[in-house]
């Protein structure tokens, strides 16, 4: 069990409070509308209406002995810029935070936040992506230039077995799971035996462009 603090409970940072806490670990969620604290205060470990400008309310808080620290909120660049170099200085290991701009982004990395996470620029990119692929559904980045990718199993493909094909060999992704649409079924960590069916969605991992280039196929 890791200790979270979220600072910010606007929609994003409720969700991640809330995901973490469900999660199984503990979660200190801080905000300076009470309104926004009472509707999660059942749901997390901690929740608190705080001045997030004060030092020592966020020392008093027990910051600097979290794992990491969430800054949730952009609507004032200023005020996250400062708490992100107050987290900091107190030493919280991990301090992410949020970005409205490139600008912004830029800053944060100046001050040494060590995640910026700039959500409408991202799900632009992902929708991008998805979009201009031929038959990948969703994906999620994992780190470094991997991605688990969500992908519509070409026609070509029915009838044959993971084997016959050689997914592994010929395009160099692992097959973490196959579903077959309508809720017939999910099979994980499929065998090489596994006969691919018509309308099957199957679940990857593997390196950015292995993944790329088999969602543009056809």
């Amino acid at each position: 069990m890791k200790t979270f603090v979220v600072i910010g409970l606007g929609r994003f940072g409720t969700s991640i409070a809330r995901e973490l806490s469900r999660l199984g670990h503990e979660v200190i969620a801080v905000d300076r509308e009470e309104a926004h604290v009472n509707a999660i205060a059942d749901e997390v470990t901690h929740a608190m209406t705080a001045d997030i400008h004060d030092e020592n309310v966020l020392r008093r808080m027990g910051v600097a002995e979290c794992d990491c620290a969430v800054v949730a909120f952009a609507s004032s660049i200023q005020d996250n810029i400062l708490v992100t170099l107050l987290l900091k200085e107190l030493g919280v290991k991990r301090v992410i935070s949020k970005a409205c701009s490139d600008m912004h982004v830029r800053v944060l990395q100046k001050i040494g936040a060590d995640q910026i996470i700039f959500p409408e620029d991202e799900m632009g990119i992902r929708l991008a992506r998805v979009l201009a692929s031929g038959r990948m559904i969703d994906y999620v980045d994992i780190g470094g230039e991997y991605k688990v990718a969500e992908l519509k199993c070409p026609k070509s493909w029915v009838g044959k077995s993971l084997r016959e094909l050689g997914i592994r060999v010929n395009h160099k992704v692992n097959v973490l799971l196959v579903k077959t649409l309508g809720g017939s079924g999910e099979t994980i960590n499929p065998s090489a035996d596994y006969i691919i069916k018509h309308d099957d969605i199957m679940v990857i991992m593997g390196h950015d462009r292995d993944v790329s280039e088999l969602g543009d196929e056809h």
